[in-house]
């Protein structure tokens, strides 16, 4: 029995003193730990403005939240189902660009670098406690 690799979303990450965050936002592609990364950066970005706030229910917390998480969202979303989509698709022509692909990424280190920068988020301002600062 399988499980078939689909990706979801919510349609909103907040409402009335509610906020989804990591997999409850969205159920990424397991790839490389990136929707356990996307978490992570998700309770560091609302820990840090309720440590600035205090409420952490307020509308307009939630809504900073939303809005400064929907690059990193967006951008993590899109790649994770892209890639999916590329290792998925069988034909020929897609199977040798693959390839092509992943053998001009093996002999680019600066290409290396790239993907690993891409576990650091899609945008966005970097929670503090994921740079490991304190909250304040």
């Amino acid at each position: 029995m399988g499980y078939p690799l689909k990706l979801t979303r919510a349609d909103e990450a907040v409402a009335a003193r509610t906020v989804l965050i990591g997999n409850a936002a969205q159920s990424l592609h397991p790839v490389a730990g990136q929707g356990f990364n996307l978490g992570l950066r998700d309770a560091a970005a609302l820990a840090e403005l309720v440590a600035q706030d205090g409420d952490p229910g307020a509308a307009a917390l939630l809504e900073r939240f939303a809005q400064g998480r929907a690059a990193d969202r967006q951008g993590v979303t899109r790649f994770t189902d892209g890639l999916i989509r590329v290792f998925g698709d069988s034909r020929a022509p897609v199977r040798w660009a693959r390839d092509a692909a992943l053998l001009l990424f093996d002999l680019l280190p600066p290409a290396k670098s790239a993907l690993a920068r891409v576990s650091l988020g899609f945008g966005g301002r970097t929670p503090r406690l994921a740079r490991g600062l304190p909250l304040r």
